[in-house]
């Protein structure tokens, strides 16, 4: 999952600061958002949250729109 990597690159290199790290954060949700709308509700991945977590996520984060 190239959102996953991406974001542990980015907070490697920036001393785990998240802040830094925002648009990776934001991928990963986003991404995270596709799986579960494309499998459903009994998809999984290592690297997304449940998906009550990413749902709650983009709630809270309307600069974020899960269509595009």
């Amino acid at each position: 999952m190239f959102a996953a990597c991406a974001l542990h690159d980015c907070l490697s290199v920036n001393t785990y600061n998240p802040d830094k790290c925002d648009k990776f954060v934001k991928a990963l949700h986003l991404c995270c958002y596709e799986m579960y709308k494309k499998d459903g509700k009994d998809a999984s991945s290592t690297a997304c949250p449940m998906q009550s977590v990413v749902e709650r996520w983009l709630k809270r984060h309307t600069d974020v729109d899960p269509r595009g």
